[in-house]
């Protein structure tokens, strides 16, 4: 785990005027630990569902990950979320517009908001993200629901065998085990704004250092 920890550590050496977090480091730490639990890109790919060509190029820094994609492919390496990417912590239970850390995967061209945080029992994750047009994520299937609402722009999914097109307004409720992927449609806009709710574990628990922090923001909350 030692390589998994170096590579998060990277994360905190972010230049102070680059606003935006991202893991640049990620495809070698996969890499290290899929070698560590000896396993072949094909038995990884098997157990995600997603292809070994995309796994193979995700570890050679040759293509980004959506965050649902390393949550399968942390649970296929017996690690979690956060010992891949480390993402803004939300120890209190409201966010506001302006103040919320934007981050992204490994140089991705998503930038993502996180707008929920984890408490004892909690099973919903959410996040806000800003696609530019043209992107197209990974056919990607997990355990759980999920729920999109377009905020901004013209988005597309495929779910299976259907295809929707999601203006502004839109929602799309599915369950997330079926194959699916989204994309940002040609619009008048850059990119498209998409809140994403889903069952599906984006964000670890509170590590044991901060948990007394955040014990002390939700007591006396219907959090605790």
């Amino acid at each position: 785990m030692h390589d998994v920890s170096a590579a998060v550590e990277a994360m905190d050496q972010v230049q102070a005027g680059d606003k935006t977090m991202e893991m640049p480091q990620l495809g070698e730490t996969i890499r290290a630990r899929r070698h560590a639990v000896k396993k072949t890109l094909v038995q990884v790919a098997s157990e995600t569902g997603l292809t070994a060509g995309f796994l193979s190029q995700l570890e050679r820094n040759q293509t980004s990950s959506s965050i649902t994609s390393l949550v399968v492919i942390a649970k296929s390496l017996g690690v979690t979320i956060g010992d891949l990417i480390k993402q803004p912590a939300q120890l209190r239970p409201d966010t506001y517009r302006g103040q919320r850390q934007p981050y992204s995967v490994q140089r991705g061209r998503v930038k993502y908001e996180r707008l929920s945080t984890v408490f004892p029992g909690s099973q919903v994750h959410s996040v806000k993200f800003t696609m530019p047009t043209g992107y197209k994520s990974e056919m990607v299937s997990h355990e759980g629901d999920e729920m999109v609402f377009v905020l901004s722009g013209k988005v597309g999914y495929t779910v299976g065998k259907d295809s929707y097109v999601l203006h502004v307004g839109d929602s799309l409720h599915f369950d997330a085990k079926i194959p699916h992927s989204i994309e940002s449609l040609p619009h008048e806009n850059d990119a498209a704004e998409v809140v994403w709710v889903g069952t599906v574990a984006l964000f670890d628990g509170p590590q044991s250092a901060a948990s007394e922090d955040r014990e002390l923001l939700l007591r006396g909350t219907e959090f605790f």
